[in-house]
């Protein structure tokens, strides 16, 4: 079986000839994956089954200093395309990049005329696309399957140029700037979501953290209001544009109480169904007849912290468990951090091979 047939089969919830398995590796881990082998790409060193595209960089420049003219930022504070301000840890331990304190242009707006006048990017202009199709096509053409899409989406695009406190707020108290705010971005996301699937992706994936490990962060009832029918209409420009394109959503934390909204709504495979929050096993006895799964292994306690024996024995649980019957994809619940041993991810790929039937 080719790659792009294995992971495909799995996200359509059947059972491909092995447990694909795949994982991503921050900046101090890939240099200990350089290091140890000598190679470039995990995906290709470990012979992962699907790769990635993304968008070009912008050519836009945005001055977006306005915006914090009441703060005093550190000089080597970044701005990314979203005008969020990016302040980096006092620390120069390599372990903390990951974790820069974030700053949000709209924190001040108090009309819907603030909303509008702000400087949005341009994530769906035609030249960030240029040839993507091309990519994509090459990438098939070596028996691979491709994904591609977005990395935040509609709540955490909002709360990330609003504010997390004041953005909340706003859904109950300002729900015109809510509203203000989430069409113009799902505006924007709408026509990313249609230029990836025209170029070709056979998974679009979106990032959406609305859980932590004990609940939701908002309430059901309020994504249903909010989130959820924007959510759908970005998954209709998806499936209008190819019926056949998988609908990948990831949210960390505990979102029990909304997976029958994303099933409901298109969501085909789920990640990463983090095992400190939600039970691995039992979301897929309840949901697999609906939902393919994909991750499932602890990035807070087994890779991490645990010896090369604990990351063999959750790995063979997990294909026991949430890979009975199919539809599951192996992965980390998220991307390796710096604390990671690399025999764990050693150990990671052994197991994934010694156990990844099927039963």
């Amino acid at each position: 079986m080719l790659p792009r047939e294995r992971i495909l089969t799995a996200c359509r919830r059947g059972r491909p000839d092995r447990v694909p398995y795949v994982f991503a590796l921050t900046p101090p881990l890939q240099r200990v994956f350089e290091q140890e082998t000598g190679a470039a790409d995990p995906a290709d060193y470990f012979g992962f089954d699907v790769r990635s595209v993304s968008l070009r960089p912008t050519n836009k420049r945005t001055d977006f200093s306005s915006y914090y003219s009441d703060l005093e930022l550190p000089p080597d504070t970044e701005f990314d395309e979203w005008g969020v301000a990016h302040v980096r840890p006092q620390s120069s331990d390599e372990t903390t990049e990951h974790f820069r304190r974030r700053l949000s242009p709209l924190r001040n707006a108090t009309s819907v005329e603030d909303i509008e006048a702000f400087p949005f990017p341009d994530l769906d202009a035609d030249y960030r696309f240029e040839g993507m199709a091309e990519q994509v096509a090459a990438i098939k053409a070596r028996g691979l399957a491709v994904q591609g899409g977005l990395g935040f989406s509609t709540f955490d695009y909002s709360w990330l140029l609003r504010g997390m406190d004041q953005f909340l707020i706003d859904l109950m108290a300002a729900p015109e700037l809510a509203a203000a705010l989430m069409d113009r971005i799902v505006g924007i996301l709408r026509g990313v979501v249609r230029q990836y699937v025209q170029a070709g992706v056979d998974i679009i994936i979106w990032g959406e953290d609305v859980g932590t490990e004990r609940a939701m962060m908002i309430s059901p009832v309020l994504w249903r209001r909010w989130i959820k029918p924007r959510f759908r209409s970005m998954i209709k420009v998806a499936k209008e544009t190819n019926p056949d394109v998988i609908i990948w959503y990831h949210s960390d934390g505990n979102i029990e109480p909304i997976i029958p909204d994303l099933i409901e709504i298109g969501v085909e495979v789920l990640n990463p169904v983090q095992p400190e929050a939600m039970n691995p096993a039992k979301i897929k006895r309840l949901y697999g007849e609906h939902l393919a799964i994909w991750g499932t292994v602890s990035v807070q306690h087994t890779m991490p912290w645990g010896t090369p024996d604990d990351v063999w024995a959750e790995v063979k649980e997990r294909i026991a468990t949430v890979g009975k019957g199919g539809g599951f994809v192996l992965a980390p619940s998220h991307v390796l951090e710096p604390e990671v041993p690399w025999r764990n991810v050693l150990a990671f790929v052994e197991a994934a091979h010694e156990y990844g039937r099927y039963t």
